[in-house]
């Protein structure tokens, strides 16, 4: 689809078109590939590879634009294409290299946090550990005491048990 010029209704290429003056439609290829470069904003590398393909092939600049209208368009357009791509794709990833500094300092954040908590549990799990030696030989070097040592603990069994009143025979 050939570029419509300023002032048609259905230009397309969504360039501010105030700022380029054309009086006529261009007749070279030389006028046209100018043209296009302001309306595309494509740089002048690529305006200087499309002059140098013409000229490698023998045609001249200035010759008529009409047979090759649709392939300039067409190449202006692409190039503005990737162009904008290739912006899109670096803001992009602009972006990815931030979320991955983001990330890696969350990272940071998080493993030092584990170290403090596993710092904190390694003191702990050490505490635990020595009152739990200090229970062991506390219970290794409990004292035992041979023979009848219910008296400690309960009244002594008599060989006659106390008198209850009530009848003496069993009931």
């Amino acid at each position: 689809m050939p570029i419509e010029w300023p002032g048609s209704s259905s230009y397309k290429l969504g360039v501010n078109t105030d700022d380029i003056i054309l009086s006529s439609q261009p007749d070279s290829i030389e006028d046209h590939i100018r043209c296009l470069a302001r309306l595309t904003g494509a740089p002048p590398t690529f305006i200087d590879q499309v002059r140098s393909l013409f000229i490698s092939k023998g045609i001249a600049l200035d010759s008529s634009a009409d047979p090759f209208v649709k392939a300039l368009d067409e190449a202006f357009r692409r190039e503005e294409h990737i162009r904008a791509s290739s912006h899109n794709a670096q803001n992009q990833m602009a972006k990815i290299r931030d979320n991955f500094r983001r990330v890696g300092k969350a990272y940071v954040e998080q493993l030092s946090q584990l170290r403090r908590l596993q710092g904190s549990v390694q003191e702990y799990s050490q505490q635990v550990r020595k009152k739990l030696s200090k229970r062991r030989r506390a219970e290794s070097t409990r004292v035992t005491i041979k023979g009848d040592h219910r008296s400690f603990v309960t009244r002594p069994v008599r060989e006659n048990p106390p008198m209850v009143p009530g009848p003496k025979e069993p009931q």
